[in-house]
């Protein structure tokens, strides 16, 4: 294995844990503090696009970014240290996995709740962002091989 490909692989793990830490940090937030921050993002988006949204909305959709993102990391991380067919049945598995530690996280902190149907929505966000992991490594994959028709020496 080159140094190039540890450093890849170090790097996709960090980042990993980056946002496992960051999910972890945003469950910390008492039910009064998360509600400031979901009113302040209404604001924001009702001054951008003049549209008013729930507070339900908001928090759900941050909730299905957040794990989009992880799974996408976890998908490339497990991906690139072992390029095994079952990546995209773990990158969900892992994912699904830390949606219901989070939700127990929740129940240790101050006006939060454990709640299904939040490892329901976080469930669907890992399962967006692995058929976009799934596209963006088809996607790679193709520019590969036609650069490798072409007689490219190029790598992506």
């Amino acid at each position: 294995m080159t140094v190039k490909k540890k450093i890849y692989i170090t790097v996709s793990w960090a980042l990993v844990i980056a946002c496992m830490c960051f999910i972890f940090w945003m469950s910390g937030f008492n039910a009064t503090e998360s509600s400031a921050m979901s009113d302040s993002i209404i604001r924001k988006i009702l001054a951008v696009f003049g549209e008013e949204f729930s507070s339900f909305v908001v928090r759900k959709a941050a909730h299905m970014i957040e794990f989009c993102v992880l799974a996408m990391t976890l998908y490339n991380a497990i991906h690139s240290t072992w390029q095994k067919r079952l990546t995209p049945v773990l990158a969900f598995a892992c994912t699904v996995l830390y949606a219901v530690t989070d939700e127990i996280h929740q129940l240790f902190t101050e006006g939060r709740a454990c709640r299904v149907f939040d490892v329901f929505v976080d469930s669907c966000g890992a399962l967006v962002g692995i058929i976009i992991s799934i596209i963006i490594f088809r996607i790679i994959l193709l520019i590969k091989e036609r650069g490798n028709k072409n007689g490219s020496s190029q790598t992506v």
